[in-house]
C-alpha cells in the first residue's frame, strides 16, 4: 500500500500536479506517520508548490522525528527548510539553516555541496552581504568545476558546467555591486567566452557595457542575446523578476534599466 501511494506520488509530481502528490503522501502519513521520510518528501513538493509555511511545518516536524546521531540526515532537512524560509523571504533564517546544513554534512564527511553554497551566498545577496555572498559563490564555482558524479546518461557533464557558470555569474554580479564594475565586466567576457548560449552574462555586459558609453558593443551583445540564444532576453526587461527571482544585486539592475531606456551614463 505504501510502495504503491509512494510511486503514485512520484508520477503526480513528474507531472507538476503538487496538489495530487501532497494528497497521496498525506494518505502515506495517516498509515506511518512517524516516518520522518513522508513529511520531508511532502514538504519538497510543497516548497514547488510554493506553499512554503506548510512546507516549513512539514521539515520541523521531520527533524523533530529524525533519528538522533544521524548529522546527514539533519543536514538534508535543514537544507530543505532553507529554501522554504527563503521562499518567506526570511533570509538570516535560511542562512543559519544553510550554515547548520554544511556543518552537519561536513561532520558526516559528505564534501560540501555546491549547490548549498551558492544558496547560502543569494541568502548574503538578499540580506545585503555583498562581500559574503561573492566568497560563496567564487567557492560554489570551484567546486562545481571540481566535481565528479554529474555526468549525465550521455557522458555529458553540462549540469556540472551549468552550475559553474551560474555562480560564476552571481559572483560577477557581487564584484559589481561592490564598485568594481570593470572587474565584473572582464569576468563576463570570459563567461560569455567559456558559455556562449548564457543569457545572463550577455544582459550584464550590456549594461556594463552601456555604463562604460561603449554602445555598439552594449547594443550587439544585447541583440545577441535576444536574436541568438533559446532563453532570449525577455526575462531581462522584467524589473520584478531580475531582482526577485534572478536576484540582481542594485547595482546591476540599475544598470540594465539605463541601458533599456536607452539613457546615457552622466
Amino acid at each position: 500500500m505504501l510502495m504503491l501511494g509512494q510511486a503514485d506520488a512520484y508520477e503526480a509530481y513528474a507531472h507538476r500536479d503538487f496538489q495530487a502528490a501532497v494528497q497521496y503522501l498525506t494518505d502515506i502519513l495517516q498509515a506511518d506517520a512517524s516516518n520522518p521520510r513522508w513529511l520531508e518528501m511532502r514538504a519538497q513538493v510543497l516548497v514547488d508548490a510554493k506553499s512554503f509555511d506548510a512546507a516549513v511545518a512539514d521539515f520541523n516536524a521531520a527533524l523533530a522525528l529524525a533519528p538522533a546521531g544521524e548529522p546527514i540526515i539533519e543536514a538534508r532537512l535543514r537544507a530543505g527548510r532553507a529554501l522554504a524560509y527563503e521562499g518567506r523571504s526570511q533570509w538570516q533564517e535560511a542562512l543559519a539553516d544553510y550554515d547548520a546544513a554544511l556543518q552537519l554534512a561536513a561532520a558526516g564527511g559528505e564534501s560540501p555541496d555546491p549547490y548549498i553554497i551558492n544558496a547560502r551566498g543569494n541568502c548574503r545577496n538578499s540580506l545585503g552581504e555583498w562581500a559574503g555572498a561573492r566568497e560563496d559563490y567564487l567557492t560554489s564555482s570551484q567546486l562545481f568545476q571540481q566535481a565528479k558524479g554529474f555526468r549525465g546518461r550521455g557522458g555529458t557533464t553540462t549540469q556540472r558546467l551549468d552550475g559553474a557558470i551560474f555562480a560564476a555569474s552571481n559572483a560577477a554580479l557581487m564584484l559589481a555591486q561592490v564598485g568594481d564594475e570593470e572587474g565584473a565586466l572582464r569576468e563576463f567576457e570570459k563567461i560569455a567566452r567559456r558559455a556562449p548560449g548564457s543569457s545572463d552574462s550577455r544582459a550584464a555586459l550590456a549594461a556594463l557595457y552601456w555604463r562604460r558609453g561603449d554602445e555598439q558593443r552594449a547594443e550587439d551583445v544585447w541583440h545577441f542575446a535576444c536574436e541568438n540564444i533559446s532563453a532570449g532576453c525577455s526575462k531581462y526587461q522584467d524589473r520584478k523578476w531580475l531582482q526577485e527571482v534572478r536576484r540582481w544585486p542594485p547595482v546591476m539592475v540599475a544598470r540594465l534599466q539605463d541601458f533599456l531606456a536607452l539613457q546615457r551614463p552622466a
